[in-house]
């Protein structure tokens, strides 16, 4: 608990005592910030061109008072909006007075970048540092959270965890949504819990109520979090009940009003940050709503690839024979489905994993410390997090690893508990004094190794996959692979042509991902395989990327055709395959 650290400052030096106190957050602030805070410009991902030209349009629509305007999206995104403004507000103000006018199209927001001397990349790069800001600050304020509510010990160790987390980290440090709303919902989830279980204090209801508008402002599956604690003011209710014996209205009460204030305060932070909702809040909603009804029915537009097929639609929906036994198998296989246990298999760390497997050990081998049973409680409640929120996404027919991000820090948060409860249990067993030197030693032992994942694929951190699922060399089996990681280093390799400003280049994901980086024109191919191959011959390189000879993208014959030849180069991150590269003046036959 906390007390442990405090008697750790009992030997030292009164005047070091205050300083020594604030050292914690100081180690979990650098270790979140430094890997997603460096290399912000190294590559772009294929969405965020589309999240930057939705700010352009919200700053636009704030400068203008058009409060209607500031409806880019129904996901919504709007803090992500938000961060993007606040990036156009430090590098390029003058936007609201030079563009055109609203952008309809994504694409449309590099050219006019560039006519008024200001690279794509670098007005990414400002909405990404703000978006990093937002999630530092929300983390950090999450490890505070955690330590009243678990101790200082579980709390870092379960932090440290998340800060090296390289699925966690690849999704923070982007001008996009998953990384934000996933570490909104852990902080509105610790604050309510140590709220109920740490004197009731309002500040930590006000703070998780917050953190709960703004995710709902971030990402729609965030509104999971209005049942979830909601069930937890009812397991609060029973507990109440258990010890009184008998029903008691107080009981009911004294359960029940911190969900409606909650609620409440969480509706208005979703209304005070979103002008569209000060004019039109019935049509703004309807809007969202509409949307992940959509997500949920229909699926995908285009063909995704999993567990080593090519899937329209659901790439989690049942398949022969499991169709045939859909009255008794169809609830298990729908809800239960293999997608999102399998992304997270691959996605979690070793060290992940085996603090899961501690934590469930050490449940039951520390269970009579009194001390200890709201940590075991609060470790409880978060691996329920983590399993109804990946039942709750595996209903929608529309699937992606990164759906499944919010899951990730609550279960490395349970890891690190593990770690802390068995090692205590150890050290218990050979001396108590072991416990005060062997608990810091492990910590910093997990750490070490979380982080090797990290250095491993830096900047590219979303190219991690487990290694003990067969890592880099086993995933393109099961997983879609690459979401535009690579595509610079092309667009680089490129650039050191002689004439490389004058190159035509035929490429995946053009927009952004290569065409910020690259000095030449990028041309995207067309709908139909005639239109693409005369792109094709007016154009003086193609590019490939992993996941589209992963799903014979855009057609198969385009993918054929390239398959008789050698490329001029390829590109390899961690050891996978991610880009080839074909000059197509001299196509050699391998």
């Amino acid at each position: 608990m906390i007390t442990d650290f405090n008697k750790g400052l009992s030997a030292q030096p009164t005047r070091w005592k205050k300083w020594l106190v604030f050292l914690p957050y100081a180690l979990i602030l650098l270790a979140i910030w430094l890997p997603r805070g460096l290399a912000l410009d190294r590559f772009v991902t294929v969405d965020e061109p589309k999240w930057l030209a939705r700010s352009a349009n919200f700053y636009l629509a704030l400068a203008n008072g058009d409060a209607a305007g500031t409806f880019t999206r129904e996901h919504p995104g709007v803090t992500i909006t938000w961060a993007g403004t606040a990036g156009f507000l430090w590098r390029y103000s003058d936007y609201i007075r030079e563009a055109p006018g609203r952008l309809t199209e994504s694409w449309e927001i590099e050219p006019i970048l560039r006519e008024h001397g200001q690279e794509p990349v670098e007005m990414l790069e400002a909405g990404r540092i703000f978006v990093v800001l937002m999630i530092t600050a929300t983390l950090l304020i999450g490890f505070h959270e955690a330590m009243q509510l678990i101790g200082l010990w579980p709390a870092l160790a379960g932090f440290l965890l998340i800060a090296f987390d390289p699925f966690l980290v690849g999704l923070s440090r982007l001008l996009h949504l998953d990384g934000l709303v996933s570490a909104l919902m852990l902080l509105s989830v610790l604050a309510f819990l140590t709220y109920f279980y740490r004197g009731r204090r309002w500040l930590d209801l006000i703070l998780s109520a917050l953190a709960a508008g703004l995710a709902w402002l971030t990402k729609s599956p965030s509104l999971f979090l209005v049942p979830f604690v909601g069930l937890i003011c009812l397991f609060e209710f029973g507990r109440r009940l258990y010890i009184a014996r008998r029903w008691r209205w107080q009981d009911t009460w004294q359960s029940g009003w911190p969900w409606l204030v909650w609620l409440g305060v969480g509706c208005a932070i979703f209304v005070l940050f979103w002008p569209s909702m000060w004019v039109n809040p019935i049509g703004t909603l309807q809007r969202v709503f509409n949307e992940a009804n959509t997500y949920a029915s229909e699926g995908h537009a285009s063909d995704v690839f999993f567990d080593g097929r090519v899937i329209t639609g659901d790439p989690g929906r049942p398949t022969y024979p499991e169709k045939y036994l859909k009255h008794i198998y169809y609830p298990l296989s729908y809800v239960g489905r293999r997608f999102y246990p399998l992304v997270y298999l691959w996605r979690a760390t070793p060290v992940v994993l085996v603090g899961l497997g501690l934590a469930a050990i050490g449940f039951f081998l520390r269970r009579k410390v009194p001390d200890e049973r709201t940590v075991r409680w609060t470790a409880v409640l978060l691996v329920l997090m983590a399993l109804l929120f990946a039942i709750f996404m595996t209903l929608g027919s529309k699937k992606f690893d990164r759906y499944l991000l919010p899951v990730f820090a609550p279960l490395d948060l349970v890891a690190g508990i593990g770690w802390v409860l068995v090692t205590r249990w150890i050290s218990d067993r050979i001396s108590p004094r072991v416990q005060r030197y062997s608990v810091p030693l492990v910590i910093s032992g997990i750490a070490l190794l979380q982080s090797t994942a990290i250095l491993q694929t830096y900047p590219y951190y979303l190219t991690y996959y487990n290694p003990l699922m067969g890592g880099s060399a086993k995933a393109p089996q099961t997983m879609m692979i690459g979401w535009g990681e690579g595509l610079d280093q092309a667009a680089r390799y490129l650039n050191d042509k002689a004439e490389g400003d004058n190159l035509r280049v035929l490429a995946w994901y053009p927009d952004g991902s290569f065409s910020y980086f690259f000095d030449g024109e990028t041309v995207g191919s067309a709908a139909e395989w005639v239109e693409t191959k005369a792109e094709l011959d007016h154009s003086d390189y193609a590019v490939l990327y992993a996941n589209q000879w992963q799903r014979y993208l855009p057609f198969p014959q385009y993918v054929d055709y390239f398959d008789r030849y050698k490329p001029e180069e390829t590109i390899y991150i961690d050891g996978l395959e991610y880009i080839r590269i074909y000059n197509l003046a001299d196509l050699e036959t391998p």
